[in-house]
């Protein structure tokens, strides 16, 4: 596995590849991030994994200067995986970088709390294809909002670069695996996976209850457990818009907060 650290060595180093798949990540790798390299090897022959911790899509008073930096650790795991070459680049991928502006798809959500989150994304990710010129590019559904707002950023650019979903990988217990999990407090972190079994709730009784219920009744349930949603929907997979009910196709979603810990998580019905 071969280590590039800056915008020009990954240009020589790249420029004969034409069937990259990237796996950008933040680092702090779990067995989530390693799934995703996984698909990768599913897809193409020659896997680009990148780490970069990006300033530009944390808002003012979130976790960049606490976010886990594990480097050693996550090139270890990135080689056993079979990545072949690993973007490690400084901060100075930054200078003079295109700002972009994500869809209006990204003012839902997440992008309600987080105003400037995602026009960071898709900065950092313009970036990274133009530079490593992938034919693929493999994300998590767990950020189910980020995967769509991405691909628009795929289709109305000049970016010759597919994007494929991975599926959210768990823990035992159902939570999502998440580099967040790792501030969870101990007690937090017993009462986390309560996320998932409510989505599940959810989902379950979604053909026999009013959306509008399953959402009052779940929300109340996580406040009598100390559990502070952000919020809870039950929306269009394409378009995030609420859905009244239930037709075939949903995506549950949710956004909560254990303490200071902000963790996101959902279930696609297709």
């Amino acid at each position: 596995m071969k280590i590039i650290s800056s915008e020009i060595q990954a240009k020589e180093v790249l420029k004969n590849y034409t069937d990259i798949v990237l796996v950008p990540t933040m680092g702090n790798l779990h067995d989530g991030h390693i799934s995703l390299v996984n698909k990768a090897k599913e897809i193409g022959k020659t896997i680009v994994s990148s780490i970069f911790i990006n300033p530009l899509q944390f808002g003012v008073n979130e976790d960049f200067d606490s976010y886990p930096r594990t480097l050693e650790n996550d090139l270890i795991q990135l080689e056993s995986a079979g990545s072949h070459f690993v973007f490690h680049p400084s901060k100075e991928i930054l200078e003079g970088i295109k700002n972009r502006k994500a869809p209006p798809l990204s003012k839902k959500m997440c992008g309600k709390t987080r105003p400037e989150h995602f026009d960071g994304v898709v900065t950092i990710v313009g970036k990274l294809f133009e530079v490593i010129k992938p034919q693929f590019a493999v994300f998590g559904l767990k950020d189910y909002q980020q995967f769509l707002i991405i691909k628009n950023l795929a289709s109305l650019s000049d970016f010759e670069t597919e994007i494929i979903g991975s599926d959210i990988v768990r823990e035992n217990d159902g939570l999502a695996m998440s580099s967040r999990n790792n501030l969870l407090t101990s007690d937090n972190r017993l009462l986390a996976p309560e996320i998932y079994k409510r989505l599940c709730w959810i989902k379950e009784n979604i053909s026999n209850k009013s959306n509008e219920i399953l959402i009052k009744d779940s929300i109340d349930f996580f406040k009598k457990k100390g559990l502070v949603p952000e919020y809870l929907k039950i929306c269009d997979p394409d378009t995030l818009e609420d859905l009244n009910h239930f037709s075939g196709r949903a995506l549950i979603a949710i956004a909560i907060k254990l303490g200071a810990v902000r963790l996101i998580d959902n279930i696609l019905l297709d």
